[in-house]
């Protein structure tokens, strides 16, 4: 059964169940890894797809396949018959009973044989035949029909395969130490070339320190900085090393990816604080460029109010000077019309002044016909008019021959 399959761990290798928990690194990154990732396993030809699928207790699933029987001929079916033939020579039975016998022994022998020429293929992988102890070729996914004595010795997942690789304390350019943790997924391109050159525990030890070698010389060629920055060129840079590295043994790196970076927690804090300073900083000169504007707004408006305002005043002064002139060239114009509206004013005060039964009122001094002058004046002491009271009443006029006496009236 697959639950039954039994897993070939690698020499010096700790067995998952006493395994140590991983120490923390530097910045709280995982230490490296103290299990292998890469197992295969030995299981019976057609139970090898279901040992390609199948985890085992750490949750590996196997890479390789090993037959545990060289010779794929089913020797229960060639006993089998061998027996039924012996027993059908041993007993005195009827003509017809012995040859039945003997055709049922004859089938068993060939079922046995035949299931020898079938060889299946689990999809995924690649089966690799042996012909006198050396390679011959290899097979892909299905039923293939082989003869018994080229032989199966191995079965290779062709799948992508995830390997995980973390690296402890890799110090920058500048000297921080870094821990950096990578993913790579490789296919078994050449299945011949792997299982003949290494097995999978050893390839899985060559895998972990080339990925750390690439890793270590990317970070060392970069600042604290810029680690954290690392992009697709860094990842297409780290798997073409590995490649390069990992060509001898027929494998292909189909891609690398960067799943943890993480210096040291101090310098993290100190990069924040650098970085929210910066924001600040560009911050306040946001708001220093946006209050010179409005600065620059509120002067461009008070310029703009006070050229309005002279503009008004001009123009306001303007229009008072066309009056003017408009009414100079009517006076001249029409200098009759001028003197009777003057007149025409005259006489209006003159019949207010005379409504008021209080007011004083020298008649005669300026003229007869000036009654408005000759109301006036008894507001205006140098015109010979004083208020009642002010004056001796024996005064004789300043011209008697040109007015009468004043005149008190009262209210």
């Amino acid at each position: 059964m697959a639950d039954d399959i039994p897993v070939e761990p690698a020499a010096g290798a700790t067995p998952p169940s006493a395994a140590p928990p991983p120490a923390a690194g530097s910045g709280g990154a995982p230490a490296a890894a103290l299990t292998l990732q890469l197992t295969q396993v030995r299981v019976p030809l057609q139970d090898a797809g279901i040992a390609l699928t199948t985890p085992d207790a750490a949750g590996r699933l196997p890479i390789i396949v090993l037959p545990d029987h060289a010779l794929r001929i089913q020797n229960g079916l060639l006993i089998a018959g061998v027996v039924v033939a012996v027993i059908a020579f041993l007993f005195d039975l009827q003509l017809a009973l012995r040859g039945a016998i003997l055709g049922l022994a004859a089938l068993l022998v060939v079922l046995g044989v035949f299931r020898s020429f079938l060889v299946p293929v689990p999809e995924g992988s690649q089966a690799i035949l042996l012909r006198s102890g050396r390679f011959n070729r290899t097979l892909g996914p299905g039923n293939h029909f082989v003869p018994p004595w080229l032989i199966v010795s191995h079965i290779v997942t062709t799948r992508e395969t995830p390997f995980d690789s973390p690296a402890i304390e890799i110090p920058t350019k500048d000297n921080v130490r870094t821990n950096v943790d990578s993913l790579l997924t490789f296919r078994i391109a050449q299945p011949e070339k792997f299982v003949f050159t290494i097995s999978a525990p050893d390839f899985d030890q060559i895998c972990q320190a080339t990925c750390q070698e690439n890793v270590r010389l990317l970070v060392r060629g970069k600042d604290s900085d810029e680690v954290l920055d690392l992009r697709g060129e860094d990842n297409e840079l780290l798997r073409a090393g590995i490649e390069a590295a990992l060509a001898p043994y027929g494998v292909e790196i189909v891609r690398v990816v960067l799943t943890h970076v993480m210096p040291p927690l101090e310098f993290i804090a100190s990069r924040e604080s650098r970085r929210l300073a910066t924001l600040q900083r560009a911050e306040e000169q946001e708001q220093h460029a946006l209050a010179m504007v409005r600065q620059a707004d509120r002067e461009e408006l008070g310029r703009a109010m006070i050229e309005a305002r002279r503009k008004a005043i001009e123009l306001e002064a303007d229009n008072e000077v066309a009056r003017l002139e408009r009414l100079e060239a009517r006076l001249r114009a029409y200098p009759n019309a001028m003197h009777w509206d003057t007149e025409s004013q005259r006489l209006d005060v003159a019949r207010a002044l005379a409504g008021n039964t209080r007011a004083m009122v020298q008649v005669g001094g300026t003229g007869a016909g000036d009654v408005a002058a000759a109301l006036l004046q008894h507001t205006l002491p140098e015109n010979g008019v004083t208020h009642a009271g002010n004056e001796p009443p024996d005064s004789p006029p300043d011209n008697p021959g040109q007015g009468a006496k004043p005149v008190r009236t009262r209210g």
